[in-house]
């Protein structure tokens, strides 16, 4: 039995005498976990019978001499030296505490012993434990713990696992839970019983040809991250799981490999996106210069830049679609792109939509400008049965469903005819596939002419699309013929519509971060006849927050 022990002044060491004899450990768990079992087998046992017995609280004494050299000064310290005998006893094959008496032993040794059981086969375990069937949820085997109870209980016992006592229970239980252990098995606690699994092992060679085969096959397009998942499982377990976890050594995996190929290890909207393309410093540098160099070409949908074209211009050939088209529509080429009067997002355009049409095959992507009036002298408008009149401009606000700017020309009966048609009776008129509407001449203003040949010509302008007729108080229009970047009436509109200080220089900054905001919004898609228009929020907290970040960063100034 332990007779002494002390700690080295290091404190990396402890040091038992154990029957004389001079035992040194290693300050750790391994080291004390030896140190007891040697304490525990220098205990002398009682034969009773062909029973061995070990005495009970000389074993406590073994465990508390280890743990708690200096004395045990709490109930939970206490409770921490039982619960560890109770595992080392039964480690070393001994039951549950009984009480013997005499005449089995002498009066003055009488108390509670533990009896020495048979030990647990553990082969028997072993192979049980091999034969576990795979979880369809994680990637592990799992067994239950009353299968290899019961069959413990039936080798050591002779008796089902339900028909044993607490003792011979917790017996078993310690046991089993060593030789698992000591297999790489823990037990997890599910249910009334719980059940032992155990990880599969991870083929990190195979998940990573799986995942570049998949990265492969996307070409640089965003891939879900259920996808990354389950060909991450096929490759390390050769089969897929219900559960989304990962174990950590494969997730290093797929984030190592995912990097390796350009993309984000970490996924954004259920999905892994490739990694933003960087500019070379002097494309970044002259970038405006570089796309404005661009030479567009003509299609049916309005003058545009060819994407493969953009992509040259900016060195940046090797990128996969979908990098081109975050290209495109986010950061500063799409900042550049607008204030070129371009769109920020792409359109497939095929050979017959090009003017002329184009000698090959394939479709090609393009960017179109924005605004993309048409200036058609035959266009005409016919709301007056029998009676048509040109017109030279013709803006509507699709959103409203009204008009922004109306052009009428023609013979002076036919002109008053569809003028009257248009504004009388609060009728629905189909311009194209436009619906509109109009309430009188309540929300426009009317400017007529006679045109040296005697025709008439009729101009009807919203109020909100008139500096002098404006609303401070309502959205506005901004009339656009395509020619400039940003409407002339632009600041002019937008001053008098709010109570703050603004400079003309503030226009484009004003521009690009209100259109940022949705405080600017093209209506019908860009398109008209003369011109396009644009819808402005006069929401003057948003704009007022647009100027003090500006003069925060320094981006506009007094």
């Amino acid at each position: 039995m332990i007779e002494s022990a002390t700690r080295s002044a290091d404190g990396k060491t402890f040091t038992l005498s154990i029957k004389g004899e001079t035992h040194t450990y290693s300050h750790d768990k391994e080291g004390k976990r030896q140190a007891i079992l040697d304490g525990l087998n220098a205990i002398e046992t009682v034969i009773v019978g062909q029973d061995v017995y070990l005495p009970s609280n000389e074993s406590l004494q073994v465990v508390a001499a280890v743990l708690y050299p200096d004395g045990i000064q709490t109930e939970a310290a206490y409770q921490t030296v039982c619960q560890v005998t109770e595992k080392a006893c039964a480690h070393m094959g001994y039951g549950g505490e009984v009480e013997l008496g005499p005449p089995a032993v002498p009066f003055a040794r009488r108390g509670a012993y533990r009896q020495q059981i048979p030990p647990v086969d553990a082969r028997m375990m072993r192979d049980e434990l091999e034969m576990a069937g795979t979880s369809s949820t994680h990637p592990r085997q799992e067994i239950a713990g009353t299968i290899l109870w019961n069959k413990a209980g039936l080798a050591v016992y002779g008796n089902h696992w339900s028909k044993l006592t607490p003792a011979q229970q917790a017996h078993i239980q310690t046991q089993v839970e060593e030789i698992a252990g000591q297999s790489g098995w823990h037990k997890e606690e599910r249910g009334a019983t719980g059940s032992y699994i155990r990880p599969l092992p991870v083929n990190g060679v195979a998940a990573r040809h799986q995942l570049m085969d998949l990265l492969r096959r996307e070409n640089g397009r965003p891939v879900l991250v259920s996808s990354v998942i389950y060909q991450a499982q096929v490759g390390a377990y050769g089969r897929g799981f219900y559960s989304n976890e990962l174990a950590p050594v494969l997730q290093t995996i797929v984030s190592e490999t995912l990097q390796a190929h350009g993309y984000r290890p970490t996924p954004q909207d259920g999905e892994y996106r490739p990694l933003p393309v960087t500019l070379a410093a002097e494309a970044e540098t002259n970038l405006l210069e570089k796309l404005a160099a661009i030479s567009p070409v003509i299609t049916e949908f309005g003058q545009a830049l060819l994407l493969r074209d953009v992509v040259d211009a900016l060195g940046v050939a090797s990128i996969s679609e979908w990098q081109a088209e975050q290209l495109v529509t986010d950061g500063r080429v799409s900042q550049a792109l607008r204030q070129l009067g371009y769109q920020t997002e792409l359109t497939w355009c095929q050979p017959y939509h090009f003017q002329p049409k184009r000698a090959d095959h394939d479709a090609q992507r393009v960017i179109l400008k924005e605004v993309r009036v048409k200036n058609d002298p035959t266009s005409k408008l016919s709301l007056a049965q029998g009676l048509a009149v040109l017109t030279p401009a013709l803006a509507i606000d699709d959103v409203g469903e009204t008009l922004v700017y109306l052009e009428m020309v023609g013979a002076k009966q036919s002109v008053k005819a569809n003028w009257a048609a248009l504004v009388g009776g609060g009728k629905v008129h189909w311009l194209g596939r436009k619906r509109i509407q109009l309430d009188g001449m309540k929300s426009h203003v009317k400017i007529q002419s006679t045109l040296p040949c005697g025709w008439a010509n009729h101009i009807l302008i919203h109020k909100q699309a008139s500096l002098k007729e404006m609303n401070p108080e309502e959205p506005f229009y901004l009339l656009d013929d395509g020619t400039q970047p940003i409407p002339p009436l632009f600041y002019p509109m937008l001053n008098k519509c709010l109570a703050l200080p603004l400079l003309p220089e503030w226009a484009g900054y004003l521009w690009e971060n209100g259109r940022t905001r949705k405080l600017i919004g093209l209506l019908d898609g860009g398109e008209g006849q003369g011109y396009a228009a644009w819808r402005v929020l006069p929401a003057h907290e948003v704009w007022q927050s647009v100027v003090q970040a500006g003069l925060q960063s320094e981006a506009i100034a007094f």
